[in-house]
């Protein structure tokens, strides 16, 4: 089945000027935040902006110097090939690059990379990496589950508003993963009048948000303008709430790697789409809403800390760190869990026991809900006499 790249192929050759943006496009720009620009790019909006071909020439450069075999996530080593796709048509080659922020602290739980692409002088796509391989994002991924604001959220609300500021003319707001929630964040967090200038904002298989932001007059004033794409068998976009509909896209992965961008199909201008979610998914993700609905906002708090506590121990900062030495980390984490104190060591077992029994009751349910669909139903005594008359 065709995807991202065979799309480049086939629209590549119009200007968005003849054909205006669509959802693969979306997808291209929230991928293309994946790559590694803070050498090349300025961090001033608007400024010092460079076309799309010119950065995948210094993107080249920097490659050959800087290249990483380890993929722990199995897309991130596909964005260089899509930016030299992208480089090479009409449609992407002259869209210009600006305003690369990236700001990472483990310590702060802080992951935050996004940019500008201009499509032209008074129209512009505001692009927000999702989670990477750096620790410190996975930590954060984690206090959504209790925090109102994680610290991304707050840079992506900044980072947008320096673009409204800066810039001339509409929008788009847009990312995968993370950089799906950030977008919607910093849509939600913009006054009225910068509202009224965004066209669309994209979250492809991002998570949601506690429920009385969901509610809340700014959220419910952009909820039309948010499109949101969720893989058939992918948990991650299901996460917290979202208040609106969704499309379910076709992948050629399975399970949670459809959460890859790469694998998910495309026909023209628009994703494959499905009927819905598969039986799977809906398991895990009442399991997770079950799990949720039964610990409260500060045992969450203190589960997600004895976690990454015992993260931490290893040393580790990224998940090469962790997948490269993993014996040591194993036994890093083990050492420190025996030298937690006896409560956080209690809630944390607590609260991993709760999850893994509610996995196992969805899951058991939704087979016994499967078989019970596959076996031929018995009939009243009154329809059967009915049909011997």
């Amino acid at each position: 089945m065709a995807n991202i790249y065979d799309y480049l192929t086939w629209r590549g050759d119009l200007t968005f000027n003849k054909d205006p943006l669509n959802e693969i496009d979306s997808l291209v720009f929230s991928t293309l935040a994946y790559g590694e620009f803070e050498t090349i790019l300025a961090p001033s909006i608007g400024e010092l902006s460079l076309p799309l071909a010119e950065v995948d020439q210094a993107y080249d450069n920097f490659m050959q110097e800087n290249y990483k075999e380890s993929d722990p996530l199995g897309f991130f080593g596909e964005v260089p090939k899509l930016l030299h796709q992208a480089a090479t048509t009409k449609r992407f080659a002259n869209v210009h690059l600006s305003g690369f922020e990236k700001q990472i602290d483990f310590d702060q739980s802080k992951q935050f990379v996004a940019m500008v692409i201009s499509l032209r002088k008074n129209l512009h796509f505001l692009a927000f990496r999702g989670t990477d391989t750096n620790l410190a994002g996975w930590k954060e991924d984690l206090q959504m589950s209790f925090m109102d604001e994680v610290p991304a959220q707050q840079l992506a609300a900044d980072f947008a508003n320096k673009a409204f500021e800066s810039l001339e003319g509409e929008f788009y707001l847009g990312g995968h993963s993370k950089g799906g929630n950030l977008a919607v964040y910093a849509a939600v967090k913009a006054s009225k009048e910068q509202q009224d200038r965004i066209i669309a904002i994209y979250n492809n298989d991002g998570p949601g948000f506690q429920s009385h932001i969901v509610e809340s007059d700014a959220y419910q004033r952009i909820l039309g303008n948010i499109k949101t794409f969720v893989p058939r068998s992918s948990p991650v976009g299901l996460l917290l709430e979202h208040g609106g509909d969704y499309t379910v896209v076709a992948s050629t992965q399975k399970s949670i790697l459809q959460h890859d961008p790469f694998s998910w199909e495309v026909l023209g201008p628009r994703f494959v789409s499905e009927d819905g979610l598969s039986k799977g998914v809906l398991a895990i993700n009442n399991a997770i809403r079950t799990w949720l609905a039964q610990v409260s906002m500060e045992e969450r708090a203190e589960f997600v800390k004895g976690f990454c506590d015992l993260i931490e121990a290893t040393g580790a900062k990224t998940l090469e760190d962790l997948t490269n030495e993993k014996l040591q980390s194993a036994q890093a984490i083990l050492k420190a869990y025996t030298h937690m104190g006896k409560d956080a060591r209690t809630n944390l077992k607590k609260t991993l026991d709760l999850f893994f029994k509610e996995s196992r009751k969805s899951i058991r349910e939704t087979i016994l809900g499967e078989i019970d669909h596959l076996l031929p139903k018995k009939r009243s005594p009154k329809s059967i006499s009915s049909e011997q008359e």
